[in-house]
């Protein structure tokens, strides 16, 4: 039998049970509920990174400090999940697991995460201290608060770690549930480090009146789209590559992640919320169309086919909300074009996947 990461083997025997102490390159059994903890946990603290982001972009006049309530969402966050994790290693070594191997595959580097978040935290206190507060943008591209999200990319990608290194890659929610939240909440980390190139968080703009000088602001919203679904595509893809996704698996990805990205700066963009029902929109198609095509590694055509819809659809949707709703100043040249564009990214992101064959006789350069 195996605890709810694997640390107890025991051997039935006809009176009594038997611990057998694990080999050297032993590894706990992982499992579902330990993944659920750790999609749990996770969430925690990229739900406390969320709010302390919009405290900074809907709270005028917000004192710089570490002693806020945002920050304690955040940071507790970040225990929580150390904790866990420490936790279940120090049982694990006590059960004759290696230390090296004594949390279920793919968790080591999440435990490693959190001893790099907490160096940051010291590197970003005395970052402060030597340069001062970080303002708007500043605070996204700071190297400490890179050296931050880097320990919390770690954290929380440990789940999706954990599920693909498995063997068993059955399809199904029951299986693929956590391994899907803890992509989502990667996903999320990357674009929410992106704001400023950010489709949802720049809504507000692309329904402005038109502005005198276009073209700057035509290079910023013209890269929001670019980018967002380049990150989007990228993670979607990922998931692809490696397992059969339930129906509902893009709905999923898309939702959480824009509707994470709107509320960011929700004084502003929350009365664009029709542009959520876009997403949806785009994620359900999605999933018909996944479900249709196949897209796989051995059904090019089909990944192509996918990896430009996708994209596509998602931004001539949200950009169809915006034009039934509050409007756009953007012509259709500039919104359909991006919109294609968007397609060609993901497009071409199916070649990183699945690349044409090298001839069997082609000159290797050196």
């Amino acid at each position: 039998m195996a605890a709810i990461d694997g640390s107890v083997k025991l051997q039935t025997q006809p009176d009594s049970a038997v611990r057998v102490r694990p080999g050297a390159l032993d590894y706990p059994a992982g499992s579902l509920r330990f993944d659920w903890v750790m999609v749990a946990l996770s969430a925690w603290f990229v739900i406390g990174i969320y709010v302390d982001g919009w405290a900074h972009n809907n709270i005028e006049g917000l004192f710089e400090t570490f002693l806020t309530p945002y920050h304690a969402i955040m940071y507790s966050g970040v225990l929580a999940v150390g904790a866990a994790l420490v936790f279940t290693q120090y049982r694990n070594v006590q059960h004759g697991y290696a230390w090296a191997r004594a949390l279920p595959k793919g968790y080591l580097l999440a435990l490693l995460g959190f001893v790099i978040f907490g160096m940051a935290g010291g590197f970003d206190f005395a970052w402060h201290e030597i340069f001062g507060f970080e303002e708007n943008t500043e605070a996204l591209l700071s190297p400490a608060h890179l050296a931050l999200a880097a320990g919390g990319v770690l954290m929380v990608t440990a789940p999706l770690r954990a599920a693909w290194s498995r063997r068993e890659s059955k399809p199904g929610w029951k299986n693929l549930a956590p391994a899907l939240l803890g992509l989502t909440l990667t996903l999320s980390i990357m674009t929410f480090l992106t704001m400023f190139a950010s489709m949802m968080v720049n809504v507000n703009i692309y329904a402005w009146g038109r502005p005198d000088d276009q073209f700057p602001w035509d290079v910023t919203l013209a890269s929001s789209v670019l980018v967002q679904m380049g990150l989007t595509m990228a993670f979607v893809l990922l998931a692809i590559r490696r397992w059969r996704l339930p129906f509902g698996a893009i709905t999923l990805i898309l939702s959480i992640n824009a509707v994470a990205m709107l509320l960011l700066r929700s004084t502003w963009t929350l009365e664009f919320w029709p542009v959520l029902i876009a997403v949806v929109a785009a994620g359900l198609i999605g999933d018909a169309l996944l479900a249709y095509l196949k897209p796989s590694v051995t059904r090019v055509a089909a990944l192509r086919t996918f990896a430009f819809a996708l994209p596509f659809i998602y931004v001539a949707l949200f950009f169809g909300a915006l034009l039934l709703t509050g409007g756009i100043w953007w012509r259709i040249h500039m919104w359909l074009g991006a919109s294609f564009m968007a397609g060609v990214i993901g497009f071409g992101y199916s070649f990183l996947l699945a690349p044409p064959a090298i001839p069997v006789d082609a000159e290797t350069v050196e």
